[in-house]
Order: C-alpha cells, then sequence, then structure tokens
C-alpha cells in the first residue's frame, strides 16, 4: 500500500508541475486569416466561372465549381482576383453577394459583371470591363478601363500615366473623393461629395460639375477611420496575397488547457485526502 502512495503521490506532484510551467500547455486563439482565390470564366463545355485557391490562375490549372467556394471556403474579408476568361462570360453574373470582401483585383482585360456585399479595396487594371456592385471603400482604376459602380464609393482615384487614356468611369452611387494621379503633363485635381448618379468620366475627360473643391468633415472622418486597416496602394498593384491582417480574435495568455488540468488536479488532490484517510484507518 505505501509504494501505491509513493507512486500516486508522485503523478499527482508531477501533473502539478506541468500546470504550474511558465507558458506549458498555453492555447492561443486565432481566427482564420484572410485567404485569396482567383476566379476566370471557362467557357466551351464548362461555360461558367471557376475557382482555385491562391493569387493566381494559370491556363490549364485544375479548377473548382465556385458552389465550393460560396458554400464551404469564402469567409467575409477575404480576396478575390478575377482573371480574364478564354470567352466572354454572356451575361452570367459573378454573384458574391453573400460576402464582404477586403480586396477585389480586376486584373488586366478581364471581363464581369460582379456582386458583392462591399470591397474594402478595390483595384481595376487596365483594360478591364466591369461593373461592380457593393460599397467600396477605397477604389484604384488604371489607365483606359471601362468600369461601373453601381453602389457608393468613398475614394476613388484614376491612376494615369499616358496622355490619352480614354476611361469610361460612372457610379451610380455617391463619390466622397474622386481624384487623378499621373505622371504625365495632364491636369491633375480632387473633386469631392460628388452626389449620386452624377459622378462621369469619360473618353479621358471629367462629365460632372456638381461637387465641392474642398472635403466634407464626414469624407475626412470616415476616411480616416478606413485608413487605420488599410495599407496605402502601390502605383502597379499586383493581383492581391494572402492577409493575416483581420486577425480580430483576442489574444490571451489563460489557457482553456491549462483550466481543465487544474481542475484535474483538484479532483486528484480530493481523492488524494479521501483514500489517505482510509488507508490510515484501515492500519
Amino acid at each position: 500500500m505505501h509504494k501505491k502512495m509513493k507512486l500516486f503521490v508522485s503523478m499527482l506532484a508531477a501533473v502539478a508541475m506541468l500546470v504550474l510551467l511558465p507558458g506549458s500547455n498555453t492555447m492561443t486563439a486565432h481566427a482564420e486569416e484572410a485567404k485569396t482565390y482567383s476566379i476566370k470564366y471557362i467557357g466551351g463545355n464548362v461555360n461558367d466561372w471557376r475557382y482555385v485557391p491562391g493569387s493566381t490562375f494559370e491556363d490549364g490549372a485544375s479548377h473548382r465549381d465556385l458552389y465550393y467556394l460560396l458554400t464551404y471556403d469564402l469567409k467575409d474579408d477575404d480576396l478575390i482576383v478575377i482573371y480574364p476568361g478564354d470567352e466572354v462570360p454572356n451575361g452570367k453574373e459573378l454573384d458574391l453577394s453573400g460576402f464582404r470582401l477586403s480586396n477585389l483585383t480586376i486584373y488586366q482585360n478581364a471581363n464581369v459583371v460582379i456582386k458583392t456585399n462591399g470591397i474594402k479595396e478595390c483595384y481595376v487594371l487596365a483594360g478591364a470591363y466591369t461593373a461592380i456592385n457593393g460599397d467600396v471603400t477605397f477604389a484604384h482604376l488604371y489607365e483606359a478601363t471601362t468600369c461601373t459602380f453601381n453602389n457608393n464609393v468613398l475614394d476613388m482615384t484614376l491612376h494615369l500615366q499616358t496622355n490619352d487614356p480614354q476611361s469610361n468611369i460612372s457610379c451610380a452611387g455617391t463619390v466622397g473623393c474622386f481624384r487623378i494621379d499621373n505622371s504625365v503633363d495632364r491636369p491633375s485635381g480632387e473633386f469631392y461629395n460628388i452626389p449620386k448618379n452624377t459622378m462621369r468620366f469619360y473618353g479621358g475627360g471629367i462629365q460632372f460639375s456638381n461637387c465641392l473643391p474642398e472635403p466634407t468633415e464626414e469624407y475626412l472622418q470616415a476616411k480616416a477611420a478606413a485608413s487605420q486597416t488599410t495599407a496605402a496602394p502601390e502605383a502597379t498593384p499586383a493581383p492581391a496575397g494572402d492577409s493575416s491582417e483581420y486577425d480580430k480574435v483576442p489574444k490571451t495568455g489563460e489557457s482553456s488547457q491549462t483550466v481543465w488540468l487544474i481542475g484535474l488536479v483538484s479532483a486528484a488532490a480530493i481523492l488524494f485526502a479521501g483514500s489517505y484517510r482510509l488507508y490510515k484507518k484501515t492500519n
């Protein structure tokens, strides 16, 4: 009996030391990191949108039905890259309306009508032909592109490196600010508080006049709040990459496993005390 009691005490002490060691058995909660998915329209026998994980959709790559992306993979704050398909989508919209994206990149020469629940950062590259549904916080358009925003845009920038971009841009919602950022000898400018369904930039020229020359306080506050978690855009962005910026679960030093072990040790101590009293009484 003495040997059994000594063995029990030794095991109890080992468990207690394991629990009390600094940092031992610590489990930290993490939110699932934002992921990037690439989508393109596949013609022929497929005749539909397909996707692959990651920021590159190579020709001939194995791809999956969009059903799996919408049902199992895609979540709020993920990143989407739209690649040009091997055929024009022919009226088939890309419906991601159940999700708010942290980043949407419309690649060069891509053709898409896309529905979303909102976009934090939107990049429309040269040659794209697109209509975007869902409020956009930051929109960046490059060179000659055709783009219609069907909802509100807080901040829109057209980046130019040529004298005759022939861009066609419109917005059916309000625009907090529209600016032209160029590296050529061409007029630049910033236009604020553009009313609903009036923002037009056709054939490389501004087609609206009902706006303000200075930012409103509402716009400045909204932009400041949004910019706290938004990196400054590059001049020529690559397709969006994976990001851990949206890992919002608080980190704690408390471990659920540690709490469980402490409870186990406490229960073992109670059993030990009862066993020891029974042993003393028997002897």
